[in-house]
């Protein structure tokens, strides 16, 4: 079989009726404009990456966060446990974000914890407290719970006890 007679064998074979048919690219015009759509969507549903510094700019993660909660500790007394969840919340997404360099600080709860599962630097010990942490502090602020001054107090322990158990070790101090 030469390319000629190959040729000429597929013009003999009749088209299907459904090409000839207007409403067949109408059809096939709105499943590619669904499906770009859908494609679009997904990818703007994709959380940007981090940009890597090329040196550490600033102090280190751990340093702003020990800082922040110091200051938070300072102000506890005038706050309201609505406002102590919302600072310390973000104090520790903030350090999460920078100290493993994952962009969770804008997601939920349950999606800030399932990227936390892949965060290999912590273990399991640290992960059920990162949730425990999480689930108080969402509790007060979308399901408006009171918790007690000591309650918040110990919630800005925990929160600095987790921050120091995630220091890099090569920034600890030789003793």
């Amino acid at each position: 079989m030469t390319n000629e007679t190959f040729i000429e064998d597929l013009r003999l074979v009749p088209l299907p009726n459904w090409w000839e048919n207007p409403w067949a690219w109408v059809g096939i015009a709105v499943v590619a404009a669904v499906a770009i759509y859908f494609l679009r969507r997904w990818f703007k549903s994709q959380p940007p990456p981090l940009k890597k510094p090329l040196g550490q700019v600033g102090p280190a993660a751990h340093v702003v966060a020990l800082q922040r909660l110091a200051e938070l500790r300072a102000r506890h007394p005038q706050l309201t446990a609505y406002d102590v969840a919302l600072e310390c919340s973000d104090i520790l997404r903030r350090f999460i974000e920078s100290r493993f360099q994952s962009a969770i600080r804008f997601q939920t709860t349950r999606e800030f914890l399932g990227a936390a599962q892949r965060i290999e630097e912590l273990n399991d010990a640290s992960r059920a407290d990162l949730a425990r942490f999480l689930e108080f502090f969402d509790a007060i602020k979308f399901a408006q719970e009171n918790a007690s001054h000591a309650q918040t107090s110990e919630a800005i322990d925990a929160a600095e006890q987790f921050v120091r158990r995630s220091i890099p070790t090569e920034t600890l101090p030789v003793t």
